[in-house]
């Protein structure tokens, strides 16, 4: 008898169940063989337990890998699911080639020592067609179940072979039907008003959450689920009321999804609504703001771990009483936080706003922006420094990470109202927490804004929405440190000079350099087609962007969602460095004129 599982559980919860069954089969008249893979990241898993052993034994290469052709809507789906292997065939010495096969073709390989063939198989991929959230049609991972047997001697005939629904699924399928169709109604019954107030989700699933060894790399169906809570239900939102899917104006309220492993064991799920009022909304307190509380010891220079906010604005509020510089609370959060602001005016303008922690689970922001206060004032230019523009979502992502350290947490991406308080900027409505922005701009005359951002350290995935997440898939796989050169039209020639100042800068710090280049190749090798360009051997974007706030901006784009230790500062030194380059760049044009 033989039997082939594909299942969505840890290896070891997988070799658990295949000691199980074998013993189940074991009979002294019957020969049996099982096999359990893993239905989530299928063919890494395949290559990486079954085919690694047969490389080493054989000593070979290079090694081919063709893999399924992607859906026309994400042609690079499979080819992603393998990542990190390119990183890991680097590792281990072996060339490795990816090739593209046909829609419904498994995932093969072939090895070859020299320019012999000495060995070749493939591997079935367990898939099922689904709606996204959203509505979406979506190749989604599955499990799977085959069972073949017969009389001895005789030849094996199909006795069992169907889908194996995961827990992963069970869960997505349940909170699709019961949770988002309530949240729906809600949204008829509020229109142009925020949602809700909290929506919490709690799960426990034996689906597997671990460090791989690979670039820092974890394969996590359980961060993958919060990642699929959260952003599922916004899109679904979005797409029941007729908002664009990449707007980021939808005020649905505070979304926390929390997931834990719970390898062997049944799974659960918690769901808890807070509702405002029938006609209730969030309203902005326009009255001074009392001092931010400043207890506790500030962060230490070059602290390891991501700032708390009250240690972020103690630092702030030092460096602006050591420098003799002015000190503003301009705005507060939708929970009553303040959003302070280090300022120095001068006349004649071209001011530098620089702006941190708008995306609060983006961590080495706020550290660096602080950092620099100094270099501002020490220069002849009038400033502005905002080093938390959300103070809301940087006490959630707090309180996150003490349950999930290494989750990159997207919940806490936005503001308590769950929009982008820059779409609040764009649309010409800068409340609450996009106020200060606004304002400091205006104060300082603002012609080069450095806005200080990060992405996720690893892979980013939502499984059951096309696997690369939607609407971001060109930020699935970490390709390194990023800089963004937003432009204003006619400033494109001076956009590319600030881009090589900034390369030059860079170049100086051979760690962060080191690491974006090895981070660049496995994106390259697992990327279709990469959304960014080499300049001096680093990820660039350089884009035209009438709307944005000043004439160019340099959006930074450090690889820090759960960093922490040396990486941490690395990616601070990084920020720092771009944010140096663009201010000598940005005075030497000013004295030049």
């Amino acid at each position: 008898m033989t039997v082939h599982a594909y299942v969505s559980e840890s290896p070891e919860v997988r070799g658990m169940l295949k000691a199980q069954v074998t013993d189940l089969l074991r009979a002294p008249d019957r020969d049996s063989a099982v096999r359990i893979r893993s239905a989530y990241k299928t063919g890494y898993f395949w290559l990486t337990e079954e085919v690694r052993p047969l490389w080493r034994r054989a000593q070979a290469d290079r090694l081919t890998v063709r893999s399924p052709a992607g859906p026309e809507s994400s042609p690079g789906r499979f080819l992603q699911e393998l990542y990190p292997l390119a990183a890991l065939m680097e590792r281990e010495g072996l060339a490795v080639e990816f090739l593209s096969g046909d829609a419904d073709s498994p995932y093969s390989a072939a090895l070859f020592r020299g320019d012999r063939q000495v060995w070749e198989g493939e591997c079935f991929v367990p898939l099922h067609l689904r709606h996204s959230a959203d509505g979406r049609e979506v190749l989604a991972p599955t499990g799977w179940l085959t069972v073949r047997g017969a009389p001895r001697h005789k030849p094996e005939q199909p006795l069992y072979d169907h889908r194996l629904a995961t827990d992963g699924e069970l869960f997505w399928d349940w909170y699709c039907g019961a949770v988002l169709p309530a949240l729906l109604a809600l949204a008829d019954r509020r229109p142009g008003l925020p949602i809700f107030r909290n929506l919490s989700v709690s799960l426990g699933l034996s689906e597997p959450d671990l460090d791989i060894g690979v670039l820092g790399e974890r394969v996590s169906m359980t961060e993958a689920l919060t990642e699929e809570v959260y952003f599922g239900t916004v899109d679904t939102l979005k797409r029941h009321l007729a908002e664009d899917a990449g707007s980021r104006r939808l005020m649905p309220g505070r979304i926390v999804p929390v997931a834990v492993s719970t390898p062997g064991t049944d799974g659960w799920a918690r769901v808890t609504l807070s509702e405002y009022g029938p006609l209730e909304a969030p309203t902005e307190t326009c009255t001074p703001s009392p001092e931010p509380d400043l207890g506790g010891n500030p962060a230490p220079a070059g602290s390891a771990f991501p700032w708390n906010p009250s240690r972020t604005w103690q630092a702030a509020r030092r460096q602006a009483d050591r420098l003799g510089l002015e000190w503003h609370v301009p705005a507060m959060s939708v929970k009553g936080r303040p959003v302070p602001a280090v300022v120095r005016r001068k006349e004649g303008g071209h001011g530098v706003l620089v702006t941190g922690g708008q995306h609060a689970n983006e961590t080495t922001g706020a550290a660096a922006a602080v950092g620099f206060i100094g270099t501002l004032a020490a220069s002849p230019l009038p400033f502005a420094v905002l080093p938390l523009e959300n103070p809301d979502g940087a006490y959630l992502h707090r309180a996150l990470i003490q349950v999930n350290p290494d989750y990159m947490h997207h919940a806490a991406r936005y503001t308590s109202l769950g929009d982008d308080l820059e779409a609040r900027v764009r649309s010409g409505q800068p409340r609450w927490e996009a106020r200060g922005r606004v304002w400091a701009a205006g104060a300082v005359q603002a012609t080069l804004h450095l806005n200080l951002h990060g992405y996720p350290a690893h892979e980013w995935v939502r499984p059951y929405s096309g696997y690369a997440p939607f609407g971001f898939e060109s930020w699935a796989l970490p390709a390194g440190f990023m800089t963004i050169i937003w432009y204003h039209p006619g400033l494109a020639e001076k956009a590319r000079n600030l881009a090589h100042a900034i390369a030059s800068r860079l170049r100086g710090l051979p760690d962060v350099a080191e690491h974006a280049a090895r981070a660049c190749r496995a994106n390259a090798a697992h990327s279709v087609r990469p959304h960014y360009e080499l300049i001096e051997g680093l990820p660039f974007i350089l884009a035209e962007q009438p709307a944005a706030l000043c004439p160019l901006t340099v959006v930074t784009e450090a690889p820090d969602e759960t960093v922490y230790g040396e990486a941490f500062r690395m990616f601070v030194r990084a920020q720092l460095a771009v944010c140096e380059a663009a201010l000598a760049y940005h005075q030497a044009e000013l004295e030049g004129q």
